[in-house]
C-alpha cells in the first residue's frame, strides 16, 4: 500500500537499501549459553539494526521482518537438525493484547516459511515482568525467573529453534530454554535478528 523507504537515507524500494546495508555489522554466533547450544544473532544491536527493530516493535512495520530474514539468509546458512521445531519467546497476554502482536512470533513464522520447519507456540508467560532495558545483568536474571512455563499438554520435540528479536544479556532466552529442557527438549538453538556483542 505504501512505498518502502530506507530508514537510513530515505531511498525508495527497501527499508534498508543496498548502500546502507554496509552499515549493518554481522554478529558471530555464540555457543553454549545455558541450555542453548548456539545463538545465531544476525547483526550487532546498534545503529541501523537497532533503529529498524524499534520500528518493528513500536511502529508496527511488520513487513520489515521479511526483508531482514531474507537479508540474513543471504549472509549466512542456518543448519538445523532434522525434525527441528521453531518456537518463540512469548509475551505476557495483557501486554501482547495492548501491542497487538508479538514480534518474536512474527519472526518465527517467517523463519518457518523460509526453512520449511513447523512453528508452534510451546511456552506461555505467566508473570508480567518489568522491562529489561534499565536493568543490569543480575537484575535481568531475577526479573525473568519463573516467569515462563510450558503450555499445558505440550509434548516437546527433541530439537527446537527458539526465536526472539534481540539478545542482550540472554536472560530471557536462557530462562525459556531452561523450561524447554525440563519439558524434554534435547537440543535447543537460538535465533535473533540482532545481539549485543
Amino acid at each position: 500500500m505504501f512505498p518502502r523507504n530506507c530508514i537510513n537515507c530515505g531511498k525508495e524500494g527497501k527499508y534498508i537499501c543496498e548502500k546502507c546495508e554496509l552499515f549493518l555489522s554481522e554478529a558471530p554466533s555464540l555457543f553454549n549459553q545455558g541450555n542453548l547450544e548456539e545463538i545465531i544473532g544476525c547483526w550487532e544491536y546498534e545503529g541501523l539494526a537497532k533503529k529498524i527493530i524499534f520500528k518493528i516493535k513500536y511502529e508496527g512495520v511488520f513487513d520489515a521482518i521479511n526483508e531482514l530474514i531474507e537479508m540474513a539468509f543471504e549472509i549466512r546458512e542456518l543448519y538445523l537438525p532434522e525434525g527441528t521445531m521453531i518456537t518463540f519467546v512469548p509475551m505476557f497476554k495483557g501486554k501482547e493484547k495492548i501491542r497487538g502482536f508479538n514480534q518474536a512470533e512474527l519472526i518465527a513464522k517467517k523463519l518457518g516459511k523460509t526453512t520449511g520447519k513447523e512453528v508452534s507456540s510451546l511456552l506461555e508467560k505467566i508473570k508480567d515482568t518489568s522491562s529489561q532495558i534499565e536493568l543490569d545483568k543480575e537484575e535481568r536474571l531475577a526479573n525473568v525467573k519463573n516467569s515462563f512455563q510450558i503450555k499445558e499438554k505440550t509434548i516437546c520435540p527433541n530439537n527446537i529453534l527458539l526465536v526472539d528479536d534481540v539478545w542482550t544479556s540472554g536472560a530471557t532466552m536462557k530462562e525459556c530454554a531452561k523450561i524447554l529442557k525440563r519439558a524434554g527438549a534435547k537440543r535447543i538453538f537460538g535465533f535473533t535478528l540482532a545481539r549485543t556483542v
